[in-house]
């Protein structure tokens, strides 16, 4: 068995043990019960590794999504099964009588059931569209009221396929946006399986084009054949570059920069420096970075007048969302104000098969409408 399932296997017979036993069911509705619990650990064998990286075993829309939500209710359940064992013990030191087992647990199945479900709806669904106005210092009068939309952690996959992408696209195309970006984490999968899901996005149209960056999933499967498919669609990919958008004497910069996992992976590693070299001064630069931890070091150059990242799809839900915050130096999602430059992290655009889940955390699609200071 693979290591990683370990994890998950062992919180599998935590909830057989503390949710499934309790409730007292007959013969064939525990074995029942089990089989679905551990059914959900199928989708960590998806996976597979291929010499391109890895791939995803293809199963139908409705497998992929039962999957999905057995697996999702298995965290859920597991936060909620703390929550009443911690509330067993207390119970037993403090109160004399016996603790309803069976109804504390018939409980905890339904709230975690129905949080699963309402849960799974909003990882899943098409996001809103939400609009940030900021000012930009320096920034041209042509330029200003300019309209960004800007997708981030798409993710395009079995779930998100191709009618979800297309839809996406359709809500992004009424907006009518001057320019998009797209900073990371275009798909899941081969290019082989997952390029007619992601098709829809040569659709995308914006008066000074649509560019973007690299995200971590994009090395993992079959890197260089994404590269080549991505551009194709008609995404300008930056690779420690910049653009220099012109509107009448106004100039605005775009720069972009590759995930760091490229440095890992025998790729080329972020560099802004070589990105900004040469870039006209007292012209503000929007930078496109797909995580957020590297905003400190990015806010050391002055014209960078705002920093968009992705990559921590806003935690998704409490008791992770404090895991992610932490593993992202602090940044998690909305608005930061990093040494005088602004930070927006995204709470992405869809959702990540691996945890195909959103609570208290929606998606959108961003719209960011510049304003002269």
């Amino acid at each position: 068995m693979r290591a990683f399932m370990l994890i998950p296997l062992a919180v599998c017979i935590y909830e057989i043990a503390s949710l499934i036993l309790p409730l007292k069911l007959p013969l064939w509705g525990r074995i029942l019960s089990y089989l679905i619990l551990l059914s959900g650990l199928l989708k960590g064998f998806l996976y597979r590794r291929t010499p391109l990286g890895l791939d995803i075993i293809e199963i139908p829309y409705g497998g992929a999504l039962l999957i999905s939500i057995i697996f999702n209710f298995i965290i859920v359940a597991f936060f909620i099964l703390l929550v009443k064992d911690a509330a067993f013990i207390l119970w037993k030191i403090f109160l004399k009588i016996k603790f309803p087992g069976y109804y504390a647990s018939l409980f905890a199945f339904s709230i975690a059931l129905c949080t699963t479900l309402y849960g799974t709806y909003e990882g899943l669904k098409i996001p809103p569209v939400v609009t940030h106005e900021i000012s930009i210092k320096n920034l041209g009068r042509e330029f200003d009221g300019m309209k960004i939309a800007m997708l981030v952690d798409i993710h395009a996959d079995e779930l998100t396929n191709y009618k979800a992408v297309q839809k996406i696209v359709d809500k992004t195309n009424a907006l009518n946006p001057d320019l998009i970006l797209i900073p990371g984490d275009f798909v899941d999968g081969s290019v082989r399986a997952r390029s007619k899901d992601l098709a829809p996005i040569k659709n995308l149209k914006a008066k000074f084009g649509v560019l973007g960056v690299t995200g971590n999933h994009e090395y993992y499967f079959d890197f260089q054949g994404w590269l080549k498919e991505i551009q194709n669609l008609g995404v300008n990919l930056l690779n420690n570059e910049k653009v220099i958008l012109t509107s009448g004497d106004s100039k605005l910069i775009i720069a972009g920069v590759p995930d760091i996992t490229g440095k890992m992976m025998g790729f080329t590693a972020p560099d802004l420096e070589k990105a900004l070299k040469e870039a006209p001064e007292d012209t503000p630069v929007i930078l496109m970075d797909h995580r957020p931890d590297a905003a400190k070091e990015n806010a050391k150059h002055k014209n960078i007048a705002l920093q968009v990242s992705g990559h921590t799809h806003g935690g998704q839900m409490p008791g992770i969302y404090q895991l992610v915050k932490r593993a992202n130096k602090g940044f998690i999602r909305g608005w930061y104000d990093v040494d005088g430059m602004k930070l927006y992290v995204s709470p992405g655009t869809s959702q990540w098969n691996g945890f195909a889940f959103r609570l208290f955390d929606p998606s959108e699609i961003s719209l960011f409408i510049l304003r002269s200071k």
